[in-house]
């Protein structure tokens, strides 16, 4: 962390991007950053080429995201958030090859340590606990309640509002902390899960109908580029949908199928108590967490399905 902090404080120029398929970590790590450097007096740019969520509204409506063909940089650091790969980074390749230096900061044991300079704890429940703690070692008085808004964003999302394993006794005292600093929780909690848009509800009410459940512990659900567009909902909007799948009374895995286009599917993995979906996701050139993972698949959504639930099978 110490190499980390003196590289960001001897730049001026910091550009800040994160993975394809924003969440709330990403997201919330992303803005969090951005305004604590931009309390530094750096110049500070976030880039992100892909659509982002609507209930992440509330966050990035106070600060600009650009697309990378929007901004003309030179001499800058390019700073990676909750990406696990380099190749998924959400910008241009000409803004990866023509930063000074990648600073990668991460939480999934899948990473593989793709910047200069690394600091990956995948113990940590969240990309914003690993920016929480830059932060308070530049300067816990950073951390206003615009900030902390963000933090705590990313911080419930990735740990299921705690439900998850991967919720520590840190995540505990680092929600404690922002709380006491006065952050609005329960406007947070209104805007993340109690506001989904009637279309969005609607569309969850057909494709349950597609639920299925194989060897009685893997339960699926698939979500067609036809259906989404029926209801005018977004790729990026559907992800929780999987939850469905894996709250099921006996299911250890749940999988939610998301086409993207006729031949290039997004396959989200979620486990209860004993199976590595970052294994089976791996098998795919994809990874995450043990209990939380994903992959893109370059096949059929019904091609897809079968090999998907094949290697699943296997785990199970």
């Amino acid at each position: 962390m110490n190499n980390l902090i003196e590289k960001i404080k001897g730049s001026e120029t910091i550009v800040i991007t994160s993975h394809y398929s924003p969440d709330g970590d990403s997201i919330g790590s992303s803005t969090a950053l951005y305004h604590a450097l931009r309390s530094l007096n750096k110049e500070v740019y976030i880039i992100i080429d892909d659509v982002l969520p609507q209930n992440l509204k509330f966050l990035y409506n106070e600060v600009t995201i650009n697309k990378s063909d929007d901004i003309k940089l030179q001499n800058y650091i390019l700073v990676s958030l909750d990406c696990g790969d380099k190749s998924r980074l959400c910008c241009s390749q000409s803004i990866k090859e023509n930063a000074e230096s990648i600073i990668n900061i991460d939480h999934h044991a899948s990473n593989d340590s793709f910047g200069n300079i690394n600091y990956v704890d995948s113990k940590a429940s969240s990309t914003c606990e690993l920016i929480y703690n830059i932060i308070c070692a530049i300067d816990e008085n950073l951390i206003d309640k615009k900030i902390g808004k963000c933090l705590y964003t990313g911080l419930i999302t990735d740990t299921g509002n705690f439900m998850y394993s991967n919720a520590t006794p840190s995540s505990f005292v680092m929600a404690s902390n922002l709380i006491n600093i006065g952050i609005d929780k329960q406007n947070i909690i209104e805007n993340i899960y109690q506001s989904n848009p009637l279309n969005l509800v609607k569309l969850i009410g057909e494709v349950i109908g597609t639920l299925n459940v194989l060897e009685e512990r893997i339960a699926y659900i698939q979500v067609t580029k036809e259906i989404m567009n029926k209801y005018n909902v977004d790729f990026n909007d559907i992800d929780g949908i999987v939850n469905y799948a894996r709250d099921i009374f006996g299911v250890e895995v749940g999988i939610l199928f998301k086409e993207k286009s006729p031949n290039e599917i997004k396959v989200s993995f979620r486990s209860k108590s004993y199976v590595n979906v970052n294994e089976i996701a791996g098998k795919f050139r994809g990874g995450g967490h043990k209990r939380a993972s994903g992959c893109t698949i370059n096949m059929s959504l019904n091609d897809a399905k079968e090999v998907v639930l094949r290697e699943t099978i296997k785990y199970i």
